[in-house]
């Protein structure tokens, strides 16, 4: 359990308690508070289902319930802080575009030289698309590049395995970086995609092969944040795959 998430849901919990001038008898908002991190709810119906679970002679020692508990306790602010502080597990591209399962790895080998002429708006298109059917929240479609651009999708957020979890991406065409590409040629647009807005995931979308080192500076660059999983890379193969399922390239 994160220390830090458990003082700040404590200290939540306690200031409403004192506010109403109630004992904290056994060290009940310490308690209460852990049994909601262990229960780690998604919704404000699922969290009041946690607390009301919890019981404890806090409430008859007080005179009170679990509905005035809950009338008190600021549902929201809880929630957030379990969102902030939940671990973000790894992903795969595949995992936020679920269409690219509908093609095999093979198919995608062969498909892959249908990158070598596809404009990079495309492949940006097509992502925005995509998300759109997913009802992801701010998709546009992509204009010029521009000085003040944060990333060619800019922060949003999508339901991947049920849990709402936020994105900003990368997707670079075959012919706007040329060649392997090394840490350098990408390590500006990688670092302000997250630096901007700090969204758990950052998409890596390529046309072309990543140099050999590129891997692990990827992973060096999402520890020094603090989330190793922070980059989600796709490389041309995985690329091949969702857009031949999308019917852009054959």
């Amino acid at each position: 359990m994160n220390p830090s998430l458990e003082i700040a849901v404590t200290n939540r919990v306690l200031n409403r308690i004192q506010s109403r001038y109630w004992k904290d008898y056994d060290n009940f908002s310490s308690k209460l508070s852990c049994h909601i991190i262990k229960s780690d709810p998604r919704s404000k119906n699922e969290l009041i289902a946690s607390i009301k679970s919890f019981e404890s002679p806090f409430y008859s020692l007080n005179e009170i319930n679990t509905d005035i508990l809950v009338g008190i306790l600021p549902l929201d602010d809880v929630l957030d802080l379990l969102s902030k502080y939940r671990e973000v597990g790894p992903l795969t591209f595949s995992d936020v575009f679920e269409e690219t399962s509908l093609v095999t790895v093979e198919e995608g080998k062969k498909s892959v030289a249908g990158l070598a002429t596809l404009p990079e708006e495309k492949i940006q298109e097509t992502l925005v698309d995509s998300l759109r059917e997913k009802n992801a929240t701010n998709c546009r479609s992509r204009g010029k590049d521009t000085v003040l651009e944060v990333a060619d999708l800019e922060h949003f957020l999508v339901q991947v395995k049920g849990t709402p979890t936020t994105f900003s991406c990368v997707a670079k065409g075959s012919k706007s970086l040329g060649g392997t590409i090394n840490w350098e040629k990408i390590a500006h647009q990688v670092t302000k995609a997250y630096n901007r807005t700090h969204p758990q995931h950052v998409l890596v979308v390529l046309a072309r092969n990543l140099a050999d080192s590129v891997t692990s500076e990827l992973v060096e660059y999402s520890k020094s944040v603090g989330n190793e999983n922070l980059v989600v890379v796709c490389d041309p193969v995985e690329l091949a795959r969702f857009l031949k399922a999308r019917k852009i390239i054959t």
